[in-house]
């Protein structure tokens, strides 16, 4: 492995080190300030939903381009997938927050 390739992984696994501690530390504030009730529950629900629907879209698209001659690395399509699933998901889920 080169140095590109090392920081890579090293970035990648701060990323998902800092990403469960924000989610475990958001978890632990939402439950002392009351905030996990059966809204929440449902926002979550509906915005999974609405996340795999976008990112089902997003692969018939990549599939679509690579029929019509479009070339894709492996970690290129699946890094737009789960940047689309990601994004998709925390929209859908400001959008139902907002909604409901």
């Amino acid at each position: 492995m080169n140095t590109d390739q090392l920081v890579g992984l090293a970035g990648i696994l701060v990323g998902v080190f800092f990403g469960v501690l924000g989610v475990w530390w958001g978890i632990k504030k939402a439950a002392k300030n009351r905030g996990i009730d059966e809204r929440l529950k449902a926002i979550v629900a509906k915005s999974h939903s609405s996340s795999w629907i976008i990112t089902l879209a997003a692969t018939y698209s990549i599939f679509i381009l690579y029929a019509l001659g479009v070339a894709f690395s492996v970690p290129a399509a699946l890094g737009t997938l789960l940047f689309i699933q990601l994004g998709g998901w925390s929209l859908s889920f400001f959008f139902y927050n907002k909604r409901y």
